[in-house]
């Protein structure tokens, strides 16, 4: 069954009744024992945090630890604008590893807009000590965790010591246990996960700071980088006075992409009325030329384009069409009309965009092999279960609303 969610509030609310109408009381049991699973979890993590740490009315500086890439970063940019927001005065740093070492690495400092962090430290492949004497130099009053949501429960715990006892700083909240790895199917069947960029907002309430709204994205807007997007663009699509629509095919896990034959068809299309810009990195390039195939009216700037002078691009599109992967994020950032593809990998809701009326997520539901947290797959079916025709009514429907 392939959920089509238009995430504006009423049918997100239909949809969640619809999925928990179908899940049968062993599901629900096993949800709830899961979930239970997590509040005791919780709970003896804040015992040991308050065991470890204390408040520190006295904030002048700020460690953040976030890990993750693309998405994870621009995911974590209302959690870090609301911390700064609270400490306007303080010297606030962020620890982070940078993405994956070996695949394309896109930094939070090449994201998020200027004032709100003091400096970005990445430890990805730095020797130990050095990272160490880097955070006890420091002197930072407070550490604050924002956790990846399938964080284990042992590495919380285990990253809660390091803070105190390795980097010797003495106040920190932050850690949060949600990756339970256990009855993935029955806690489908019955919850919708809250959101990462939510999630990480909860963690600042609970520890009283003030959230901004979710939608708060602080990026780093330049000219230079509209000047570059501008001219790419204009260098690569003729001057058709054609509307545009960003299409994003390729994702970092092979399991979230749609088949690149799925997007040749909705180019195909979409190519007499709009011209159609193939975005993503430099390892996406080989996929576009699948996509394109001397298609007329589908172009390229795969791997030509920073981070931010992607944000250009979309910002000039009717309509982004995207995997669930970091230019899908950035794309309900810059505001832009969105349909996300989703596999059913992962719990439903993680990842997803903003509830917006401009924003449309396929997803299907169902499978056997559904939230496997899998980092391989011989065949694609929950995506592949996704029908073309289902993606151009979503964009059609988009495309054909006038107040969006």
């Amino acid at each position: 069954m392939v959920m089509a969610m238009d995430t504006a509030m009423g049918t997100t609310t239909k949809a969640k009744t619809d999925q928990q109408h179908t899940a049968n009381r062993r599901q629900q049991f096993f949800a709830r024992l899961a979930q239970a699973l997590h509040l005791v979890g919780n709970l003896a993590l804040a015992w040991a945090q308050r065991l470890l740490f204390r408040a520190n009315p006295k904030v002048r500086s700020i460690l953040i630890f976030r890990t993750g890439s693309f998405g994870d970063s621009l995911c974590a940019i209302p959690a870090i604008a609301s911390i700064r927001k609270n400490f306007p005065d303080a010297r606030i740093d962020m620890l982070t590893n940078t993405g994956h070492f070996g695949k394309s690495l896109v930094s939070i400092d090449q994201l998020i807009g200027p004032g709100i962090l003091n400096r970005v430290l990445h430890y990805q492949n730095q020797p130990r000590r050095q990272i160490l004497k880097l955070i006890r130099n420091g002197r930072y009053d407070l550490v604050i965790q924002l956790p990846q949501y399938n964080a284990a429960w042992y590495r919380l715990l285990r990253d809660m010591v390091f803070f105190r006892f390795g980097a010797g700083i003495r106040a920190g909240f932050g850690w949060q246990w949600n990756g339970a790895p256990i009855f993935r199917q029955a806690r489908e069947a019955v919850f919708f996960s809250k959101n990462e960029r939510l999630r990480l907002l909860e963690i600042l309430e609970k520890n009283d700071v003030p959230p901004l709204p979710e939608t708060t994205f602080a990026l780093n807007w330049t000219d230079s980088d509209r000047v570059t997007a501008g001219s790419k663009l204009e260098a690569v699509i003729p001057a058709t006075g054609k509307p545009l629509i960003a299409v994003v095919a390729g994702a970092k896990r092979s399991q979230n992409r749609w088949p690149a034959a799925y997007f040749n068809a909705v180019c195909r299309h979409f190519s007499g009325r709009f011209n159609l810009v193939l975005l993503g990195g430099p390892d996406d390039a080989s996929l576009a030329g699948q996509i394109q195939q001397n298609e007329p009216g589908v172009y390229s700037l795969c791997g030509q384009l920073s981070p931010m002078q992607n944000a250009w691009v979309i910002k000039q599109c009717r309509l982004v069409l995207s995997n669930d992967t970091g230019l899908m994020h950035l794309s309900y950032a810059v505001g832009a009309p969105l349909v996300a593809l989703f596999s059913a990998r992962d719990l439903p809701g993680r990842w997803y965009p903003p509830n917006r009326p401009n924003v449309r997520i396929l997803r299907h539901f169902g499978l056997a092999c559904s939230a496997c947290l899998s980092d391989r797959c011989n065949r694609n079916i929950c995506m592949e279960k996704i029908e073309v025709a289902q993606v151009i009514g979503e964009m059609e429907n988009l495309l054909g609303n006038r107040n969006l």
